[in-house]
């Protein structure tokens, strides 16, 4: 709600095999994931931080969703309180409430 409340468009892309999958050839293969923070491919030599090249090839997924006319899917933002609302009251996991002031 807040990229939408932002005026940020939102398209959901699949993650599925990203960290696996090299930004630069698109080579596939769980040996290119060298460890948690490394990301080296099998293919083209590529070498990259893990979570960098994930975010780019979700990026690219969606570039190209969003060049095929996807649309925004984030939700509709939250309604906001009119006039002097003040501070709202909400229940934290907890039970405990706590007051958050309005935005």
């Amino acid at each position: 709600y807040m990229a939408r409340r932002a005026g940020v468009p939102v398209v959901h892309v699949d993650p599925a095999y990203t960290s696996r999958t090299c930004a630069e050839c698109g080579h596939i293969d769980q040996a290119n994931r060298v460890s948690q923070a490394r990301f080296a491919c099998r293919s083209c030599g590529f070498v990259d931080h893990a979570d960098r090249n994930g975010s780019r090839n979700i990026r690219a997924r969606a570039w190209e969703l969003w060049r095929r006319g996807a649309q925004s899917t984030a939700p509709d933002p939250l309604p906001r309180p009119r006039g002097g609302a003040g501070r709202r009251r909400s229940i934290t996991a907890s039970g405990a409430r706590c007051a958050s002031p309005s935005f």
